[in-house]
């Protein structure tokens, strides 16, 4: 029979369509976050990464240009997101894989890198203009220039950033978003123009279409402080000495200044629950304050009304002393001789109803919190007489977008999104600066603007496994250490090498693989190959469904076991639990091990010994003592060795063989080590009748432990030297 043609695999991944409901099938993670990074592949990767350091490096910087083709602000997303987390799959069990972390470890190499990195080719389309220089505008001018327009950001501030410059030092060092910014205007060739504003009688839309601008896109945030309100009066007592609103604190730390003690003494009131207003508590703690934060919403975060800011945030202001009074709005700021002194406030019944935000208030249950600093922190606005004045608000005084193509219905060629149009994470700022460009892009083309961008998504169940991996904890300085010796340095430690590839190895490759390709990419496989199904063998058992930790099996009586490509991974262990044989690989995988077998048995000096390793293992290239004698076929999963393979070995004048297996609990498939074992020691009982057991070694290595790895090779190397060396004789 002809030989199979290998199918020709390339590295980018594909787009999967679920059949059964039309939506594209993704893991959760990716269907999070806004860029859609591909995580799972880099997980992948990240798991992969060789154990020497300097082939490490080059990786990761590898690594790290496919993720910023689609985020070149990765860097910066690596301290201050987190999306993807909220959907993990793990989530549930022991906590999501913090990809947060893995990203960051990427970002330390890469930040170094991203100073030489080369630029893109320079554009030479039409001039296009965006307004704002925050993480939205800077999205969209970069998806432009690689779109070939001339990109100029006009920025009002001296320095790029928008809200990015709010966030905390010892959350986002300022160092890494400069860094990134920088070279992202070089790699681009973005132009900025710094204190540029918009109307009030500066520049106007008209004005840029005047200065051969094409198209804009305004991302101007929401720079204005929301005031403390009770239904829809403002809140007396907001002009008292002492009263402030915590933006301006934090954006005055990061510029310097703001004195190191400058709350000493001072009991400050927070009034906000949100991560921002977390971020305003933990500042004011580490500038000397006694804090207390004073929330509308409820301690239960699962409920309705529960408080929004992330568990990690209250967790760690609660660890930095700082006290939370919950549920209770603000309903009067009371003073004495013109300075701050307390708050009166009401207990909150309920945050939201069927409308949305909309608070009730018991005031017949009253207490009041004293202080002398009070800082308002309960969300921002935009600056409403620039779009006022340029007519892009509705009747009801609203911004009129395009929900889909971002495009203002009140001005062709305008294009407005970020904060702006909705108060979010600074990754769907981004998103919509993504999609604003791609709208700009067919408006200049003449192209329509919403052909084919709807998508709906269907995520990718979590495998089947009886244990899950636990997450490791965060690691963070000592509270003392946060708060007095260095208070506005990063307190959470990163991960090394190790405990990266550790972490991502914790990834349980929930999405189909042809949007994944990490295998593919690092050579480490040709594609996946399908299972063939011997209909006349099977005998409808209902093993390999029961096992397959994907759902890729169906059972469909009276016919045969079917396979869905979509879900299946190729790891082989349905293969290795068909108790009738009736399932194989595909037949150009068999031949490409097969092809493999006869190459390096044919290199190999004696005594030759052959190795089948998981991949997942990470186990050290083969060279120096090894090179003459020992060769090494790394798969997919151990569950894959074929036991046909095995015999083939030994038939081209293989010496010994030996199957190099994950740990169970390390195990990637969670039952595929124990499958093998349990095959290699059947084998092993056939090979004694023939006196060849000797020849056949199963063993387990943790991933990444070569010691481990080096002794047991070693010892078996001098089995199979004693063995031939006693049939010599």
């Amino acid at each position: 029979m002809a030989s199979q043609e290998v199918p020709v695999w390339v590295g980018e991944v594909e787009e999967v369509i679920d059949e059964a409901s039309g939506k594209v099938y993704l893991p959760p993670c990716q269907i999070a976050c806004p860029l859609g990074e591909d995580i799972q592949r880099n997980n992948g990767m990240i798991a992969l990464l060789p154990l020497d350091p300097g082939e490490a490096s080059r990786q990761i910087i590898e690594i790290g240009d496919e993720i910023y083709e689609k985020n070149p602000l990765f860097p910066i997303c690596s301290y201050i997101c987190g999306l993807c987390e909220k959907d993990c799959n793990y989530k549930d069990q022991t906590g999501a894989v913090r990809r947060t972390l893995l990203l960051r470890f990427l970002a330390e190499y890469y930040l170094s890198y991203l100073k030489t990195k080369p630029p893109i080719a320079a554009p030479t389309r039409e001039k296009v203009a965006v307004i704002g220089g925050g993480p939205g505008g800077l999205m969209c001018a970069y998806t432009l220039s690689k779109k070939g327009y001339q990109a100029t950001i006009l920025e009002r501030n001296s320095e790029l950033g928008g809200a990015l410059r709010y966030i905390p030092q010892y959350r986002l060092p300022q160092n890494v978003i400069g860094t990134t910014l920088n070279n992202l205007l070089r790699i681009a060739h973005i132009e900025v123009n710094f204190g540029v504003s918009m109307g009030d009688g500066s520049k106007t839309l008209d004005n840029l279409k005047k200065d051969g601008y094409k198209a804009v896109f305004i991302a101007t945030g929401t720079p204005i402080p929301r005031p403390l309100t009770i239904g829809k009066e403002q809140v007396t007592g907001a002009d008292l000495a002492g009263v402030m609103f915590g933006l301006n604190l934090l954006y005055d730390t990061n510029q310097g200044k703001v004195s190191p003690q400058l709350f000493k003494g001072k009991r400050v009131i927070v009034v906000g629950g949100g991560n921002v207003a977390f971020d305003v508590a933990r500042t004011a703690r580490r500038v000397g304050g006694d804090v207390c934060l004073v929330c509308l919403e409820c301690e239960d975060k699962s409920c309705k009304d529960g408080i929004p800011a992330d568990l990690e945030e209250i967790e760690g202001g609660t660890e930095e002393g700082i006290k939370i009074t919950y549920s209770r709005g603000v309903e009067e700021i009371i003073g004495e001789d013109g300075k701050f002194q307390k708050i009166k406030c009401p207990r909150c019944t309920s945050v939201f109803d069927e409308s949305g935000f909309n608070p009730e208030l018991d005031r017949s249950d009253v207490i009041y919190l004293e202080g002398d600093v009070l800082l308002v922190t309960i969300g921002q606005a935009l600056e409403r007489a620039f779009f006022q004045q340029e007519g892009l608000l509705d009747e009801r005084g609203r911004l009129d977008i395009d929900p889909l193509t971002l495009m203002s219905n009140r001005q062709e060629g305008i294009f407005i999104g970020g904060d702006v149009r909705r108060v979010g994470f600074a990754a769907e700022a981004m998103r919509d600066g993504v999609v604003a460009a791609e709208s700009m892009d067919r408006y200049l083309n003449g192209k329509d603007l919403k052909a084919g961008r709807e998508k709906e998504y269907k995520a990718a169940a979590i495998p089947k496994r009886a244990h899950y991996k636990p997450q490791p904890e965060l690691m963070w300085a000592p509270v003392e250490e946060r708060l007095n010796i260095e208070p506005f340095e990063p307190f959470e430690k990163g991960f090394t090498l190790e405990e990266a590839a550790a972490e991502a190895r914790r990834c349980l490759c929930c999405g189909p693989c042809v949007s994944c390709k990490a295998c593919i990419a690092l050579g480490l496989r040709h594609g996946s190959p399908k299972i063939e199904v011997d209909e006349d063998a099977c005998v409808r058992c209902g093993n390999c469904a029961f096992y397959c930790p994907y759902e890729a099996v169906k059972l469909v009586y009276p016919g045969a076991a079917s396979f869905d490509l979509v879900y299946c991974k190729g790891c082989g262990l349905c293969v290795a639990k068909c108790p009738a044989m009736a399932l194989k690989l595909e037949s150009w995988e068999r031949e490409r091990i097969s092809a493999l077998i006869s190459k390096l048995s044919s290199e190999m000096e004696k005594p030759k010994i052959l190795v089948f390793r998981c991949q997942w293992g990470v186990f050290p290239p083969l060279d120096g003592e090894f090179s003459k004698n020992i060769r090494a076929i790394d798969l997919p999963c151990a569950a894959r060795v074929d036991i046909l393979h095995i015999l083939e070995a030994f038939q081209k004048g293989v010496d010994g063989v030996l199957i190099a297996a994950c740990p169970e609990e390390d195990c990637k498939r969670e039952r595929g080590s124990r499958e093998a074992q349990r095959s290699v020691a059947a084998l092993q009982e056939r090979l004694g009748q023939i006196g060849f057991q000797e020849r056949l070694h199963f063993c387990t290595v943790a991933p990444r432990c070569v010691e481990v790895f080096d002794k047991e090779l070693a010892q078996f190397s001098q089995r199979i030297a004693d063995v031939l060396a006693k049939e010599a004789t």
